[in-house]
């Protein structure tokens, strides 16, 4: 094939697609791009894919450079995939039906050139990125001229063009007025080999795949989850890219920040209903589950799937973009309650109760109130299991009122405490109670039919004078040597031990303490004067456990009475003291003016201070006394 005559040829402008190129030497000749191509022997296809023989023969025919003209070529690599310097594209994200172009630029090429009019305006390959809308050079917004689909006529720029040129200075003045966002101008590096934006997801991303994603998110942004792709304006989607680039330059943690901030839109955890990710997320999650099997987003997959497993109750049986779930992050009281049983309204009240779920919580619906399911397993596990403390007893065969000691005592414990205004009811969980069981039969052996001596708990109990939760106590501390267990009875009834076992254990010993009745002998007295004395304070006691019946009884330690003693003696034990009748001595004391250290009214019986006693004068005086009656007549 011979190349044209130089007179019969157009230059190859910079930035300038082979089929524009072909289109301009074809409208030249006054052809079509297709005719100029079979007069040729060209393939105009081969030229529209960027092969390069058939771009070789076009720079041959037109007399242009071949590695110039092969820069601005869109080549196909393969079923609806192209590739743009280095950069790979797909169908979808190339704008070739309609043809845009930025006015100004049009408009320079056709005040700059000297070359027929017609063929002046060329398509640059920039045009032909369906998320370039902005020229970089003019600030202006790219314009559709034409919308001209038809076989023989796509691809074909300059005929295509020719009916806006006389209007191009309308649309020069019209075209939106705009810088090329930070989003377009990424792109535009990209596919010119220059060096980009430090933007390590989007650069991990094919070009058309970081292109879309910016746009979708970007979309989601601005006009909702629930955007139409349809109504959304050129302009709308320049905003949505620059917007969506935003989100993603910050890689993981800036979408994952924009997606807890979807979660947080239109008060959704206030609403009720569903919550998957398809509610909350979207367009975007359809986009990426149904609309898209491209393998190119699986990283923009990852992200989202991470953060539904980390702020979502999804567990085992969940899938996300279509791969299970196999570890449970977070449940939700729905969940919860749907995995162990519990009734949802008392499980929220537990994971209250037990600091899983703040008070703020409370309001939301079942599905809305989460919680850390690692932290709370355990808890859960215990919740599936629980009972009152009435049930509690029933499990543990623990005739009433043993279970509220054995709780009181500390011996089963809940794990959830309740009595409060959002829990009225403790909660038991089985195993820590069969753990109770099992520490208490841990050293029990069958027992004996015939062997009357081993006893039940509370039988044993009342036969050593004790308390049940003091031998159960002595059977945790392995300090009884006997322990049996019945066959014919379950749990805490069928624990047996020997009462004769456990008195030396329960029974203390005297500590100094007396009794009323001891009180009384000392002070050669009755116990109706003991009681008085004790009940006007002038003799001190105190309330202790008796050492043998375990009964609480009023004693009065010796010291205390030694002092008593010490101080205040009765009129008979003084006048025996004297050796002198009983009346004799108080006559003589009331002649001396000595009177009893307390109402005889009150205390039911004459006590006199010994120090009062003792002093000279008073003594004296009561003996002179007692010296006349002696001498008197009887």
């Amino acid at each position: 094939m011979r190349a044209l005559h130089p007179s019969l040829t157009v230059r190859l402008r910079p930035g300038i697609t082979p089929p524009s190129h072909c289109s301009r030497n074809a409208l030249l000749l006054g052809r079509t791009v297709r005719a100029f191509c079979l007069d040729r022997g060209l393939s105009f296809q081969g030229i529209v894919d960027g092969d390069p023989a058939a771009l070789e023969a076009l720079a041959h025919c037109t007399r242009a450079d071949v590695p110039a003209l092969k820069a601005g070529a869109i080549t196909r690599i393969g079923e609806r995939r192209y590739r743009i310097g280095g950069q790979e594209l797909v169908q979808d994200s190339l704008s070739r039906k309609a043809v845009r172009v930025c006015p100004h630029c049009i408009t320079a090429d056709l005040v700059e050139s000297d070359e027929p009019l017609e063929v002046r305006p060329y398509g640059r390959t920039a045009w032909l990125i369906g998320s370039i809308r902005t020229c970089p050079e003019h600030g202006s917004g790219l314009v559709a001229v034409a919308e001209d689909d038809h076989p023989r006529r796509i691809h074909d720029f300059s005929v295509l063009v020719q009916p806006s040129l006389p209007r191009i200075g309308h649309l020069a003045d019209t075209a939106p007025r705009r810088r090329a966002s930070a989003f377009e101008r990424y792109l535009l590096a990209r596919c010119e080999g220059r060096e980009t934006e430090n933007v390590p997801f989007l650069a991990a991303l094919p070009f058309y795949a970081a292109a879309k994603a910016c746009e979708v998110i970007g979309a989601v942004a601005m006009h909702g989850i629930r955007f139409r792709t349809d109504r959304l304006s050129d302009s709308e989607w320049h905003e949505a890219g620059a917007a969506g680039f935003v989100i993603a330059s910050g890689g993981e943690d800036g979408i994952r920040t924009f997606l807890s901030a979807l979660q947080g839109q239109g008060r959704f955890a206030a609403t009720k209903g569903d919550w998957g990710p398809r509610v909350v997320f979207g367009r975007l999650y359809e986009w990426l589950a149904h609309e898209s099997e491209d393998a190119a987003y699986d990283p923009l997959r990852d992200i989202i799937r991470r953060h539904v497993i980390e702020t979502m109750p999804v567990g085992p049986g969940d899938a996300v973009f279509g791969r299970e779930v196999t570890v449970r992050r977070l449940h939700s009281v729905r969940s919860a309650s749907l995995e162990t049983g519990a009734h949802p309204k008392r499980l929220r009240k537990l994971l209250h109760a037990a600091g899983h779920v703040p008070e703020q919580a409370l309001a939301l619906s079942d599905e809305r109130i989460t919680f850390d399911a690692a932290k709370a397993r355990g808890f859960l596990e215990r919740v599936s299991e629980t009972m009152s403390l009435k049930q509690a007893g029933e499990h543990l065969n623990a005739p009433r009122p043993h279970e509220r000691l054995l709780f009181e005592a500390g011996f089963i414990e809940p794990f959830v405490l309740g009595g409060t205004e959002t829990l009225k009811d403790h909660a038991f969980a089985r195993r820590d109670l069969d753990a109770f069981l099992g520490r208490l039969l841990a050293d029990a052996s069958e027992a004996d039919a015939g062997d009357g001596r081993l006893m039940p708990i509370p039988t044993a109990a009342k036969w050593a004078c004790c308390s049940a939760m003091e031998i159960v106590r002595l059977i945790l501390d392995r300090k009884l040597a006997r322990v049996g267990r019945r066959t014919d009875a379950a749990g805490y009834l069928s624990v047996l031990v020997d009462p004769t076992e456990v008195q030396p254990f329960v029974q203390g010993q005297a500590d100094g303490s007396l009794s009323l009745r001891e009180v009384e002998q000392r002070l050669g007295t009755t116990t109706r004067v003991v009681k008085a004395l004790i009940e006007h304070g002038h003799l001190p006691s105190r309330v202790e456990v008796n050492p043998v019946n375990r009964c609480p009884r009023q004693v009065v330690r010796q010291d205390d009475l030694d002092a008593f003693m010490g101080r205040y003696v009765t009129l008979h034990v003084a006048a025996k003291e004297q050796g002198v009748h009983h009346m004799r001595l108080k006559s003589a004391l009331e002649v001396a003016g000595i009177g009893p250290a307390f109402d005889p009214a009150t205390v039911h019986a004459t006590f006199y201070d010994r120090n009062v006693l003792s002093m000279p004068r008073a003594s004296a005086r009561a003996k002179r006394t007692w010296g006349r009656e002696s001498c008197m007549p009887p």
